[in-house]
């Protein structure tokens, strides 16, 4: 039905056309930001997640940044702390040189002088944005103070609270090469003992033996049945008794019994020691012309006549020796004993068993330190004695630790071994050990024997100088220690890389990772905005011609009511 009133197709065609416009204008919209979804608008949900994400991307950007700060830094720290390690490398090899036999050490001194600069000017110049991860300025030493913590972004973490960044910690105390109170790699440690003053080393264990005398044979001589030689023998005289004096006779018959001849010759000294040995027994002496330590024993071509306590008359002493010659031999003159009566060529009289050790220098004993040591006394069993800070303050009446001399180190060890017997004195730069002659008065064989050692510490052992107290032309420091402290260092310089180098690892793969999910996550939030270009095109153009198709359907739809109007002409 027409009507004039309303046009039904015209409506229809109108309503087509602005629904085709509006997908244009949507479409249109689409093709020149490239956004499928741009607004809330558009698609709430989509929009919701890609403008999270977003904040992600930009997050993890900031992120990865930072992860590359770190990384920068801590490849500054590795590149020193290599730089650092070379040349301690080349210490080493100086140390060596220095060993060896005419090599100025003046000249190699000035060499490591140098090279000591060159460590603590790397360690210096270890430096990004202002952060040196080998210098510290802590001015306590590093083994009393806390954890020096450096803090590097190391990772990320996307939780329902958002995306979050993850520190690593560095403890500076383990990459610090210099440190104003030290404590640093280079730098020495406290509570160490060093070789305890010469004691660390000691393995001390007496020795000694009975009194005994050499002397040289001055025959040969020939008794006549009238001649004879009489003289007194001390035997086992000390200092803590008289010993017995026995007078002795030797004539012809004396010699004949013990030489089982008939022409009262004693001819060379194996056979003076054999007349010897008979008096002896005859009159009940523990002595014996059989001695053999400086002689080698009885022999027909030696010349040494060697005598000695059998240590068998009750007295502590343990000694023997000649006195009162009055001789009446034909032809000899007066005193002449066969040699007998000349000063002995070797003396061993009443000895006591000693073991020195030499004090080398001064050292402290920290309150954590603790020196341990084994002793014994003659017969007793083996015990353990400990010497601490307390131990030193209280006998050295100091507040210190410090045992600066042989007579302090001497002083602790008589203290803590009080009770066993065992004597420690000192004399100069030596201490010697022995038997306190109060409680063990026995001499020679039968005296007490003492033994010190097994000396350790706790700690075991520590580094004691700094690298840039090095000085192969002093006495400080042996080169032997020297190169034990430059390995240590050499090791925890090594242990400082390894951590370094792991940590910038770490960092570079994390890094790496970042940008990664970065890439990953601007793909996904494309997924869900970004508009088809192909599609949108084709579909710009379907509609594009839809318009057009609906201007001309407006068109047609709006002549109806002209040809109504054309019946009323």
């Amino acid at each position: 039905m027409t009507s004039i009133l309303t046009n039904a197709s015209a409506a229809a065609a109108l309503q087509n056309l602005r629904n085709v416009g509006s997908q244009l204008t949507t479409t249109k919209t689409q093709v020149s930001s490239g956004l499928r979804v741009e607004k809330a608008a558009d698609n709430a949900a989509y929009w919701s997640i890609s403008t999270t994400m977003r904040s992600d991307v930009k997050a993890i950007s900031a992120i990865g940044d930072a992860i590359q700060i770190g990384a920068a830094k801590t490849d500054t720290a590795y590149a020193a702390t290599s730089s650092i390690i070379d040349v301690l490398t080349e210490f080493k090899a100086k140390f060596v040189a220095a060993k060896e036999s005419g090599v100025d050490k003046s000249k190699v001194q000035d060499e490591l002088k140098q090279l000591s600069a060159e460590a603590e000017s790397i360690a210096k110049s270890a430096s990004f944005n202002g952060q040196n991860w080998l210098i510290t300025d802590t001015v306590t030493h590093l083994m009393q103070s806390a954890d020096l913590t450096a803090q590097v972004a190391s990772s990320f973490v996307r939780s329902a609270d958002g995306v979050s960044v993850e520190q690593s910690d560095v403890n500076l105390k383990n990459t610090s090469m210099l440190n104003a109170g030290g404590g640093g790699i280079l730098q020495k440690e406290i509570g160490g003992l060093g070789d305890v003053g010469g004691f660390r080393n000691t393995n001390a264990n007496s020795v000694a033996h009975q009194g005994h005398e050499t002397h040289i044979f001055t025959g040969p001589v020939t008794f006549g049945v009238s001649d004879s030689l009489d003289f007194d023998l001390l035997l086992d005289a000390g200092a803590h008794s008289a010993g017995t004096t026995y007078s002795l006779h030797i004539d012809k018959s004396v010699i004949d019994a013990a030489l089982g001849t008939t022409d009262g010759v004693i001819g060379r000294a194996d056979d003076l020691r054999k007349v010897l040995n008979k008096i002896f027994a005859d009159n009940s002496i523990g002595a014996t012309a059989d001695e053999s330590m400086f002689s080698g024993g009885p022999s027909p071509t030696s010349n040494i006549v060697e005598v000695g306590s059998l240590e068998s008359s009750g007295h502590p002493g343990s000694s023997i020796d000649f006195a009162n010659f009055v001789s009446n031999i034909t032809g000899q003159p007066a005193g002449y004993a066969m040699g007998l009566e000349n000063p002995p060529d070797r003396n061993h009289d009443n000895m006591y068993p000693e073991a020195p050790i030499t004090y080398t220098k001064p050292f402290t004993v920290s309150e954590t330190a603790e020196i341990f040591f084994d002793a014994q006394v003659g017969s007793s069993g083996v015990q353990s004695f400990t010497i601490n800070r307390n131990t030193v303050d209280a006998v050295l009446g100091t507040t210190d630790g410090y045992v600066g001399s042989a007579t302090d180190l001497a002083a602790l060890i008589q203290y803590v071994t009080a009770g066993i017997g065992l004597s420690a004195t000192a004399a100069g730069s030596s201490i010697t050990f022995a038997a306190d002659q109060s409680i063990y008065p026995d001499a020679g064989n039968r005296a007490a024997r003492v033994m010190v050692g097994n000396v350790h510490t706790t700690p075991k052992w520590t580094l004691d100088f700094d690298l840039s107290e090095v000085d192969v032309t002093s006495n400080d420091f042996t080169i032997d220690e020297y190169i034990t402290g430059i390995e240590y260092m050499l090791k925890r310089s090594t242990t400082s890389g390894s951590v370094l180098g792991s940590l910038g690892k770490r960092l570079d793969m994390q890094a790496d990772f970042a940008s990664k999910m970065e890439d990953s996550l601007t793909s996904g939030i494309g997924r869900l905005i970004d508009v088809d270009m192909e599609d949108a095109s084709a579909k710009l153009k379907a509609l594009q011609t839809q318009q057009q198709l609906g201007i001309q359907s407006l068109s047609i739809a709006n002549q109806s009511p002209q040809m109504v109007l054309q019946l009323f002409q």
